[in-house]
């Protein structure tokens, strides 16, 4: 992959950072919140737990994600971004740009989930 094609993906790679750095810290703000009323009733506070358990839950998916997004920002400074971490080949342009954050070729990554799905 050539340098402007690697500094394009860097640059999406570092707004895709900041704006999951923002987002989590808004789902962990939300899910720090008390409770409005002065005695909340047993619904409401099921209801409370509930969705900052789901708050935690896209927060941890997200968090996923950053990982990712640094191991590729990593792997651009290495000059080893866009190569898939099985096969070793080229990851297709197509797939970088709707994931820049992808370790795997399509192949590789389908032959993984049929893996796991086994």
């Amino acid at each position: 992959m050539d340098k402007g094609r690697m500094d394009f993906y860097q640059e999406v790679l570092m707004r895709k950072l900041k704006e999951l750095h923002l987002t989590i810290e808004g789902k962990r703000v939300e899910g720090i919140k008390g409770f409005d009323e002065p005695e909340p009733d047993m619904y409401d506070l099921c209801v409370q737990s509930y969705s900052k358990e789901q708050l935690f839950s896209l927060c941890e998916l997200d968090r996923e994600v950053m990982v990712s997004v640094q191991e590729a920002i990593e792997k651009i400074k290495r000059k080893t971004y866009g190569i898939c971490e099985e096969c070793k080949k080229p990851i297709e342009e197509k797939r970088l740009q709707a994931l820049p954050w992808v370790k795997r070729c399509i192949v590789c990554q389908s032959r993984k989930e049929n893996d796991v799905a086994a």
